[in-house]
C-alpha cells in the first residue's frame, strides 16, 4: 500500500504500524507514524490521531526515543490544542503515567540486581571494581549522590533520562496554554517529585530555572504565544 494513503487515512497508518510492531519492526512503525503526524496535507483532528499518538508514545518509550517523543508532542499540540484540547491532555497524562511507571519498574529491577550482586560477592569485595566501571561512571554524571550511583545500574539510566526529558517537553509545550494550565501544574509537581524521589539535584536546578523563565514570561506577556526558545511573540 502506498505511503501517501496513510496521510489521507490515519486509520490505515495506525493499522500498518500495529502490523509492523507485531513483527518486531518498531523503528519502522515509529518512523511511519512520525511522518503521518508531521504531514501538512491535512490539519483536521480526528479520534484516529489520538489512537495514533497512544501507539506512538508507547513506541517512543519502548525504544527510549526522547527526541521523537518531544517532536510528536509538538506536532500533536499543533493539531489538537484548538480542536480537541481534551485529547492533548489525555495523551500527555498517558505519556507521563507510562514513563513514570517504567521508571519505577526499572528502579525496582536495578535495586534487585544490585542486591543480588552484593549477596553473591559479599558486602564490599567488588565495590571498588563496580565504582570504577564505565556504567558506574556514567551513572555518577547523572547524580551527585555516590552511594545512589553505586546501587543503580544501566537498567535505570535510560528510564530516568526519558522521564526527565518528558517532563521538560511537556512543560515546554504547555507553558503558554491557558486551557491546559492545570496539566502544566500537574507536570511541574510531578517533575519536582521526581527530583526528590531520585535525588536529582542537577535536574532540580534546571527545573527551577525553567519554571522561573516560564513564570517571568507569563508575568511580562500574559498568555501570548511563546516560541520554542521560551521567548514570547508579540502579535
Amino acid at each position: 500500500m502506498a505511503t501517501s494513503n496513510f496521510f489521507h487515512k490515519p486509520e490505515l497508518a495506525l493499522r500498518r504500524a500495529q502490523e509492523l510492531e507485531g513483527i518486531h519492526q518498531d523503528d519502522a512503525a515509529l518512523a511511519m507514524l512520525h511522518e503521518v503526524l508531521s504531514s501538512r496535507r491535512h490539519r483536521t483532528w480526528s479520534p484516529a490521531f489520538e489512537q495514533i499518538m497512544i501507539v506512538y508514545v508507547d513506541l517512543c518509550l519502548k525504544l527510549y526515543k526522547t527526541r521523537e517523543a518531544k517532536d510528536g508532542l509538538h506536532q500533536y499540540r499543533n493539531l489538537s490544542q484548538t480542536q480537541a484540547p481534551g485529547s492533548l491532555e489525555k495523551v500527555i497524562r498517558y505519556l507521563l503515567t507510562a514513563a513514570e511507571k517504567k521508571c519505577t519498574e526499572a528502579k525496582a529491577s536495578a535495586d534487585a540486581q544490585q542486591d543480588q550482586i552484593l549477596e553473591e560477592n559479599g558486602n564490599g569485595d567488588d565495590e571498588d571494581g563496580f565504582r570504577a566501571s564505565p556504567q558506574a561512571i556514567l551513572l555518577s554524571t547523572m547524580s551527585t549522590d555516590p552511594a545512589k550511583s553505586q546501587r543503580d545500574s544501566a537498567l535505570l539510566l535510560p528510564s530516568l533520562k526519558f522521564l526527565w526529558e518528558t517532563y521538560r517537553a511537556v512543560l515546554d509545550i504547555l507553558r503558554s496554554n491557558s486551557k491546559l494550565e492545570h496539566v502544566y501544574h500537574f507536570a511541574a509537581q510531578s517533575a519536582l517529585q521526581f527530583c526528590q524521589d531520585y535525588k536529582r539535584r542537577m535536574e532540580f536546578r534546571n527545573l527551577c530555572d525553567m519554571l522561573r523563565l516560564h513564570l517571568g514570561n507569563l508575568r511580562q506577556y500574559g498568555n501570548l504565544d511563546a516560541n520554542d526558545d521560551g521567548k514570547t511573540n508579540n502579535k
